[in-house]
């Protein structure tokens, strides 16, 4: 079978498209090999607000700095990036509380508190499955976990977030 991959981190760029065989056994070596090449060239670009994250800046916490300056509640943005669950209501609360309050981190009770003030889109079994939302939100890489119960938004969904809002 054949597959695909493109990796970008910075100026080195690697595309690839031939046997899965190939990618399965050589894939961790070589992601290896382009971290170490893409730390030796010493390289510290800024990426613009246009540009896709690399596969290295895609799951970095975002910083404090605001290009988005959101204003409105968890339930206004909830309503924009269009909620339909639990996870969906931390993803909005977790954009308020970066794009519009300029927290780089937030606590887990902050989104406790945030996801309670969408009351037309809350739920009870929300809180209840919180630590399961949280769980699944990290493994997936949309939020970071920086310290115990405290949670940043990666670089990559406050970039997907911003171009939803905007």
């Amino acid at each position: 079978m054949e597959s695909k991959i493109k990796i970008k981190m910075g100026p080195i760029e690697i595309e690839y498209e031939g046997s899965e065989g190939f990618l399965k056994e050589e894939l961790p070596a070589l992601l290896s090999a382009v971290s170490d090449l893409y730390r030796e060239s010493g390289v510290t670009e800024v990426q613009s607000i246009q540009e896709q994250p690399s596969i290295a800046e895609a799951s970095k916490p975002v910083s404090e700095s605001n290009e988005v300056n959101f204003q409105g509640t968890t339930g206004s943005l909830a309503a924009t990036l269009g909620v339909k669950s639990g996870p969906d209501l931390i993803m909005a609360a977790a954009g308020r509380l970066t794009l519009a309050l300029g927290q780089g981190t937030f606590t887990r009770s902050q989104i406790s508190s945030e996801i309670r003030s969408a009351s037309a889109y809350y739920k009870k079994t929300y809180s209840n499955n919180l630590t399961k939302y949280l769980n699944q939100l990290v493994k997936a890489q949309k939020l970071m976990e920086t310290a115990k119960d405290t949670y940043a938004l990666s670089a990559s969904e406050k970039s997907n977030m911003e171009s939803r809002i905007a």
